[in-house]
């Protein structure tokens, strides 16, 4: 299911970028702290923390109106993964639990952009994911969540130089149902960006 999410939504990301003319490329880096928690607590469970999720990507956006773009692209995230195991004093801990810290996320934005001025910008949008990688000890961040942001941009005759910080919740709703214990992945963050207008 995932996969056929997936190529159904780069193949509407395809027909956005070349069906449309006058549209703006933009690349991009981020940086993010983050709060990684279940959605309700268990005394005597395991815990997970995340630490530098960083992230780079690519953002497609056309004018749809005198203050408003759309946008939508391609974003790899990555982050290391400390996990802590429930307390076990007679177990060995090393042998019951194995543990992957590397993890690896793909996403697809799909998000408003409403212009404050000629400097400022607000934008919020659904963002869909794809956790790529496994075994991080965290539930699976796969499924709809959604940024919201308010930054900054100043524009030459053909480029772009953007300050983005935001806000994202992953996993709103995520693809497979785990319960009320599932860990849900949150981001302060910044992106810093440079576009191109064709």
């Amino acid at each position: 299911m995932k996969k056929n999410l997936l190529f159904t939504f780069m193949l509407l990301n395809s027909v956005f970028a070349f069906g449309q003319s006058g549209l703006e490329l933009k690349g991009f880096v981020g940086f993010s702290s983050t709060i990684l928690g279940p959605k309700q607590e268990f005394i005597g469970g395991s815990s997970g923390e995340m630490k530098n999720l960083k992230e780079f990507g690519l953002i497609l956006s056309q004018e749809i109106g005198p203050n408003i773009r759309l946008k939508s692209g391609l974003t790899y995230s990555y982050s290391a993964v400390q996990f802590t195991p429930p307390p076990c004093p007679n177990c060995g801990v090393n042998d019951l639990f194995a543990h992957n810290p590397d993890f690896k996320m793909l996403s697809i934005p799909v998000f408003a952009e409403y212009a404050l001025g000629d400097f400022f910008y607000a934008a919020a949008g659904p963002i869909l994911d794809f956790q790529l990688s496994e075994g991080n000890n965290i539930t699976d961040q796969s499924g709809l969540g959604y940024l919201v942001g308010f930054g900054g941009k100043v524009k030459t005759e053909k480029f772009s130089f953007s300050l983005f910080p935001n806000y994202k919740r992953h996993s709103v709703i995520p693809f497979e149902n785990n319960g009320s214990g599932k860990d849900i992945l949150r981001e302060f963050g910044v992106q810093l960006g440079i576009g191109y207008r064709f």
